[in-house]
């Protein structure tokens, strides 16, 4: 239920988990820049919010599920913004960049009820190189708010 903020991924994760809240499961899109066959490329990784290692197993389907969505929403883009992408991320060197993350997380409220937010983030170059990736993120936000029975957020 948060909206896109252009915070780093550190003080998101930090606002986001604050009030005893634990995540139910997410993703990061990770992207780097690669050479095969000497062309230039992009490889795209989908992972845990924090790290494959420290994945519980009851949480693997449902961050598959989240992972499933963004590569069928969040990450389809047009050739232009992939071009913008490429050059972006090949800019960094080479090194790792976390582009995207979307994740739930749940609390017990004092009333004993339970409080579920998505929550999502967007690197602030990102949202330059492709146009559409506001909508897209918030489409996907959304879709996993109606699955949750969460109240949609705007």
């Amino acid at each position: 239920m948060t909206e896109i903020v252009t915070v780093t991924e550190d003080e998101a994760a930090k606002l986001a988990l604050e009030g005893d809240a634990i995540i139910l499961g997410g993703v990061e899109v990770h992207v780097r820049f690669v050479r095969h066959k000497g062309n230039p490329g992009i490889q795209i990784e989908y992972t845990p919010p924090f790290g494959p290692d420290e994945c519980p197993d009851w949480m693997v389907d449902i961050n598959n599920r989240i992972a499933g969505l963004c590569r069928a929403t969040v990450m389809t883009m047009n050739d232009h913004a992939r071009q913008r992408l490429l050059h972006l991320v090949e800019q960094d060197g080479g090194t790792d960049r976390m582009i995207y993350r979307l994740f739930v997380t749940s609390r017990i409220e004092d009333d004993g009820s339970r409080d579920k937010q998505v929550h999502d983030f967007v690197d602030p170059e990102f949202l330059r190189v492709d146009a559409g990736i506001a909508r897209r993120a918030k489409e996907a936000r959304l879709t996993i708010e109606r699955v949750l029975g969460v109240k949609e957020s705007q």
